[in-house]
């Protein structure tokens, strides 16, 4: 072994004796709250931020704090990286045009929504672009993607954490309010499952709406909502260069956005073996169960609570226009 390798070698040994015990710690409660998950049925994101809050004090200790901050940042951007594997573009060949012109025409306005709303409530541009964001596309995985791409310091962690809260909350509530109402209303199996799929925030929530109605409505309801998805992609490397171009040159170039576009194209084109997309799935999800133990864990629990009824407000309005915004598309394009 050279001299030269010996330094290197010894510094990334201290690293990882560094960050060892904030990482295991995370890494221990995404197992808890995936365990917990799987025998009650409640989002695991949702289980392992509350299990992150019980751990609060824990994160305090200055063992625990270097692989802490690991996890809620550069774990995040690994994470980010690998949801390219679960996206594609295949689904703008199976669910044709009217489902693409109703997405097309309520994730920008929605997104719009938000900004204009929340500027009216005076709270944070980056706040409001994450809510209007999670609310439009893909729910907690387009909020922390966003996240990803915002240059450190600039959002508070507390506010994304309520928008995390919110958007699982209210996804959940649209879940089961939204297929009896819509049955009520008189829509058609077919016309219920794309305004689901338009309208709710997580694909699990979306199609399991779908379902509630029909066999049918729940494949629309999928295959919409999937649509939704691929959206993210374009999204999150168009707000990457704009949010990092916006740092006058100083902020660091997003170098794990080139990973998600790579595997998106990759997965689009069929280029990605089956175990090995599942495989990059798995461990895009282990790194983002991780990241919501760090998030809860950095974040004060009356810090949250200190921030009102004004995000969750925000929320609410934007998830209710989503679903204006979509009835009135589907019209629109039904003629």
């Amino acid at each position: 072994m050279s001299e030269r390798a010996q330094p290197r070698e010894q510094a990334l040994w201290m690293a990882a004796r560094r960050l060892y015990p904030g990482i295991a710690l995370c890494v221990v409660l995404a197992l808890a709250g995936s365990f917990l998950a799987e025998h009650y049925g409640t989002p695991a994101l949702l289980l392992v931020l509350l299990l992150g809050f019980g751990f609060a004090s824990q994160a305090s200790d200055e063992r625990v704090q270097p692989g802490v901050a690991f996890c809620s940042r550069q774990v995040l951007r690994i994470g980010v990286a690998l949801l390219g594997a679960r996206i594609g573009v295949e689904q703008l060949v199976a669910v044709g045009s009217l489902p693409l012109l109703v997405v097309l025409s309520t994730v920008p306005l929605t997104i719009a929504a938000a900004l204009g709303l929340g500027r009216w409530l005076g709270l944070p541009t980056l706040q409001c672009l994450v809510a209007g964001v999670a609310v439009a596309i893909c729910g907690v995985s387009a909020a922390i993607a966003v996240a990803a791409v915002i240059p450190a310091g600039r959002l508070e962690e507390r506010r994304l954490l309520a928008v995390v809260v919110g958007v699982t909350a209210l996804g959940t509530l649209s879940m089961l309010v939204y297929p009896p109402l819509l049955s009520a209303l008189g829509y058609t199996d077919v016309q219920a499952g794309l305004l689901l799929g338009a309208a709710i925030h997580d694909v699990a929530q979306a199609a399991g709406a779908g379902y509630l109605v029909s066999d049918t409505a729940g494949d629309i309801a999928t295959l919409t909502k999937l649509l939704r998805v691929a959206l993210l992609a374009p999204l999150v490397i168009l707000l990457g260069f704009v949010l990092q171009r916006g740092e006058g040159g100083k902020a660091e170039f997003p170098w794990f956005l080139l990973g998600f576009l790579a595997l998106f194209c990759l997965n689009s084109l069929g280029w990605l073996p089956v175990m090995l997309k599942e495989i990059l799935v798995l461990a895009s999800t282990a790194c983002l169960l991780a990241t919501m133990a760090a998030l809860g864990m950095r974040t004060s629990l009356g810090a949250l609570l200190a921030q009102g009824w004004k995000p969750m407000f925000l929320l609410l309005v934007t998830s209710l226009l989503l679903m204006a915004f979509a009835t009135g598309s589907l019209a629109l394009f039904s003629r």
